[in-house]
């Protein structure tokens, strides 16, 4: 009996990032479906639906910035693992942002494929507990 594909939504306003973070994605990517939506206001939608198993987060949108992006993801869905994916390059909001619930901060462009993985692995192992 097949499972179900893991979901992740990737909320992400660059075509070009949101291209890369999907093929960072492991080997076995047909055990993952990616939904990708470009504003927050379409994320928090989405998930009110349902269903996401992880949830990877870029801070910088058209409709929010910054460590309120986090907040109002977490506040919606507060069980589900986000991995926060920035192109800031960050210890302060890093440390902010793991504090208030975020499964990892990675910062785009120089994060490893490896790391990545890594990352959305041990997030989804988190999930269950």
């Amino acid at each position: 009996m097949a499972t179900r594909p893991t979901k992740i939504l990737l909320i992400e306003d660059d075509v070009g990032d949101a291209d890369i973070l999907r093929e960072m994605l492991p080997e076995d990517e047909e055990s993952f479906e990616v939904e990708w939506v470009d504003r927050l206001s379409t994320g928090l939608a989405r998930l009110s639906d349902g269903g996401i198993d992880i949830i990877l987060l870029d801070l910088s949108l058209p409709d929010s910035h910054g460590i309120d992006t986090f907040e109002q993801i977490h506040a919606n869905a507060p069980k589900v693992p986000v991995i926060v994916l920035t192109g800031l390059e960050d210890e302060e909001l890093a440390r902010k942002t793991i504090k208030k619930g975020a499964s990892d901060f990675l910062v785009k462009g120089t994060a490893e494929r490896s790391e990545f993985v890594r990352s959305l692995r041990n997030a989804l192992q988190g999930k269950g507990t």
